[in-house]
């Protein structure tokens, strides 16, 4: 393969070229920067101004381009540290732009992030892996943990960029190094002639050795007289010394020779054999290796001098300090481990002298408590004043036994930080004993540990909160409890308010750490109008959903917030310095929200804090909303059974005079006096036919709540004149109305006609009509027929019993009457279905009423034909 345009000997593959538009030969270009570059790609500008922004802290060049050919443009000029790659871009991807880097052995190390506005799943991470990305991250992501990684590959990059100068430098010395041997080399040969004349007399033994079995070509007299042997010439070293096996003298020649690399000794001892006795000798030598110009070794110089007289002697004193000088220097390399560890670790490491006093420096300490160092230093007990007044007692009571007994020392107390707040430590001290016993220091770690025991607390916390939920199914005196709980753990006084069904708000449970106070705080919501455009405080919470949060309330807020100077005055008598308001969530309805208050400065709720009390409404909206399920499931239970009380009275109603009648004209038929006249048979029918016909309007009320609850109410759409509808629907129930006492009459002026289904628009006047002649018996009902602003409007009006200004609204619900059913019958379906029916017909109904005067029904219906509407409003 030809080399690249980088000059790295790989080139781009010709997929890689066409896809960035590359020519097939480029001139090798390279940049050397200041500063590591990161490649930003992102089909966006705006997103790559938002990347550079959050790696701006790093100092780091960022190039930005738009897409993925641009990319691989940019890499043939330069490297990158990391490379941000957008997954879902135009044309060439975030994924195919990463495997095409990939393919280069030059960025197949570079570090790629994809970054995708997408829902994260499991086949993108799995494609983005795959393609040679090390990380792949969502939108929105959190910009200190790209910029912590994005860091950390920067810092990789100039370590590497620092090692790679460091090489050159290296293998730049290596040959300079090289060509002065060389040139040594090349100075020994025209001086060899000389050198073994200088060999020959030096006083140091001296041999020359050849080949990889070492075959002696020359020993000066001085080297045949230390090794007890004059006949070595010509003989390999392992056939000329067998006493030297297993001393390493061969196995040391054997290395020089292939590695080519010398190898010096001081004061080795060697047994020799002299005389056919063994002795030790101990020598200084240095086997260097003779190279060839082309560098292999062709053989070895050995020096030695035999330094066996000053070893002796020198071994015996050795020998009275070997055991100190151990000890001494164990001791030392252990000081310097204990330096360096204390310098290394996060936690805070101290160390103190045998009786307790502070003797050497603790950077860690110093840093964390910011406390000056001749106070830290000052004597016994100057850390003491860092920790918290309510542990002082206990901790020097347990250090000063420590110290007695020298035990171990183990305590865990509040240690005040630089910024003045107090942290939870665990404290562990240890005695470094010597050998008499005595204890020459203390050592000891101070662990950190509030976030675990904050931790603690929180689980604690939410588990008796969720036994205390689950406990019963009245919400109201659960929620009650667990504002107990709350206060004064998560809070100094708090609140929960509940959404009604009607939309206003009630507060359910109240809690402060003064009981006397929950009387203001219930006095406060009484004083505060629920603004739903407020863009702060309960009201927001309740409208978006979200959590407000301030760490520190301002004097501002209590202005703001507050409607007059009595809400003023209060919050300010309850105390509002940190404040928290979740919402109460589940099923996606927002039940109502969760209000926690800190009244002192002291104390200021963080992330945490507030992630605790979402966690808490949480699970206190689940358990409202099952209580309030349950109480539903009961009214459904409840409500179904009346109606099938109601309904099989109602069937049943129309089906006994009909079999009355029946059995009367079977009995006739029987009878020997023969068929009954025309006229009794005639009335006998006419009975038999209303009963039908109200067993048939049942059925059919009850086939249209079906039909109604499956979406499946479908309509014939015509042009309809609603006052002929309503004169034919009144013709209908002339024998009704006379029967029940009532006089009907129509107000129509004149046709109004639009289009609509006129059987569905019969069955609103008829259900109208019904009921107004059933709850009006014996008064008069009026049906009125008129248009305005271009809606039909169909009044019904009657004198009778009227309704409760309550029952209104719920009047038009499924199954719901305002009246008992055993004194006036009906399955509740009716105003339903007629609501049902107007809604669908794009429409509207309400009912005015008053007890004891009667009601009104009022029927807006759109879509009247201009031509044939006549406007008469109707006040």
């Amino acid at each position: 393969m030809s080399p690249g345009p980088d000059g790295d000997g790989q080139a781009w593959d010709e997929p890689v070229r066409q896809a960035a538009g590359l020519p097939r030969e480029m001139p090798t270009v390279r940049k050397v920067t200041a500063r590591p570059a990161v490649l930003l790609v992102d089909d966006h500008p705006t997103n790559l101004l938002t990347l550079e922004g959050v790696l701006e802290p790093l100092q780091v060049r960022s190039v930005k381009v738009t897409s993925g050919e641009q990319a691989l443009r940019s890499l043939l000029k330069e490297d990158f540290a990391v490379i941000i790659l957008d997954a879902r871009m135009p044309g060439m991807d975030g994924f195919e732009t990463a495997r095409l880097i990939r393919q280069r052995a030059r960025h197949r190390d570079t570090p790629i992030i994809l970054i995708s506005a997408f829902h994260q799943d499991e086949s993108s991470i799995i494609r983005g892996y795959v393609e040679g990305a090390v990380d792949y991250l969502t939108k929105p992501f959190d910009p200190e943990v790209l910029r912590a990684k994005v860091g950390l590959f920067v810092e990789l990059f100039e370590k590497d960029r620092q090692l790679k100068e460091k090489a050159v430098r290296l293998r730049e010395e290596q040959a300079e190094m090289l060509a002065r041997e060389h040139a040594a080399l090349l100075e020994a040969a025209v001086q060899r002639a000389r050198l073994h004349s200088v060999f020959t007399q030096a006083p140091v033994a001296i041999a020359l050795l050849q080949g990889p079995t070492h075959v002696y070509v020359y020993a000066n007299p001085l080297y045949l007289q230390i090794v007890r042997q004059h006949d070595i010439l010509e003989r390999p070293a392992r056939e000329a010394h067998p006493e030297f096996d297993g001393q390493r003298v061969f196995e040391l020649l054997d290395h020089v020779f292939r590695s080519g690399e010398p190898v010096a000794g001081k004061a080795i001892p060697v047994e020799l054999d002299t005389n056919g006795k063994r002795e030790t000798a101990f020598f200084d030598f240095v086997y260097q290796p003779l190279l060839t110009r082309e560098g292999s070794t062709e053989g070895i110089l050995v020096c030695a001098s035999e330094v066996t007289g000053q070893m002796r002697a020198r071994l015996k004193a050795e020998e009275l300090s070997a055991s100190l000088q151990r000890q001494h220097e164990a001791l030392q390399k252990s000081e310097e481990r204990f330096r360096s560890l204390t310098h290394a670790v996060s936690q805070i490491v101290w160390s103190t002298d045998a009786d307790g006093r502070v003797s050497t420096d603790s950077p860690s300490w110093r840093a964390f408590t910011g406390q000056a160092m001749e106070r830290y230093h000052d004597g016994r007990y100057g850390w003491l004043e860092c920790i918290h007044p309510d542990d002082r007692a206990r901790t020097v009571r347990q250090w000063v036994e420590a110290l007695r007994h020298q035990k171990v020392f183990e305590v865990e107390h509040r240690v005040r930080r630089h910024d003045g707040k107090y942290r939870h430590m665990s404290a562990r001290g240890v005695p470094v004993v010597m050998e008499d016993g005595q204890v020459r220091e203390w050592v000891g770690l101070h662990i950190d540990i509030s976030e675990q025991r904050r931790s603690e607390e929180s689980a604690s916390f939410l588990a008796r909160a969720s036994a205390l939920l689950s406990t019963s199914l009245d919400y109201e005196a659960t929620l009650a409890n667990v504002a107990l709980l709350v206060v004064p753990t998560l809070a100094d006084w708090c609140a929960v308010d509940l959404l009604t069904v009607g939309g206003s708000l009630e507060r359910v449970a109240v809690a402060h750490r003064e009981p006397e106070k929950v009387v203001q705080v219930h006095e406060l919501l009484r004083h505060f109008d629920l603004d739903w455009n407020a863009t702060r405080g309960l009201p927001k919470v309740l409208r978006t959903g979200e959590s407000e949060w301030l760490p520190s309330v301002p004097e501002s807020f209590f202005d703001a917030g507050a409607r007059d100077e009595h809400q003023t005055r209060l919050l300010h008598e309850l105390g509002l310095s940190s404040y928290v308001c979740v919402p109460l969530l589940s099923r996606g309805r927002i039940l109502g929200a969760l209000t926690l208050v800190y009244a002192e400065e002291a104390r200021v709720y963080d992330e945490r804090d507030v992630r605790l009390a979402e966690d808490l409404a949480r699970r206190a909206a689940i358990s409202v909303d099952n209580a309030r399920l349950f109480r539903e499931a009961k009214e459904a239970v409840q409500v179904r059974d009346e109606f099938l009380s109601i309904a099989s009275h109602e069937l049943k109603t129309p089906l006994t005079p009909l079999r009355l009648k029946l059995h009367s004209m079977r009995r006739s038929a029987r009878s020997s006096e023969g068929a009954m006249d025309a006229e009794t048979l005639r009335a006998h029918l006419d009975v038999a036919e209303r009963q039908v016909a109200r067993l048939s309007r049942l059925i059919d009320s009850l086939l249209d709540v079906s039909r109604i609850g499956a979406g499946k109410l479908e309509l014939d759409w015509e042009d309809v004149d609603l006052a002929e509808v309503v004169r034919e629907v009144v013709g209908r129930f002339e024998p009704q109305a006379s029967k029940a006492g009532c006089a009907v009459t129509v107000r129509a002026p004149g046709p109004v006609i639009g289009r609509w289904d006129r059987l569905r628009l019969e069955q609103v006047v008829t259900n109208l009509l019904s009921n107004a002649l059933k709850y009006g018996a014996g008064k008069p009902v009026e049906l009125s027929v008129s248009t305005e602003a271009g809606h039909a409007l169909l009044l019904v009006c009657d004198q009778g019993i009227g309704i409760e200004s309550g029952n209104l609204s719920r009047i038009f619900e499924r199954f719901e009457r305002a009246v008992s059913e055993r004194h006036y019958g009906g399955l509740g379906l009716g105003l339903y279905i007629t609501r049902t029916i107007v809604q669908a017909l794009g429409g509207t109904i309400e009912a005015r009423s008053t007890p004891g005067e009667g009601s009104t029904f009022i029927v807006t219906l759109p879509g009247v034909s201009a031509e044939h509407s006549l406007q008469t409003p109707v006040s």
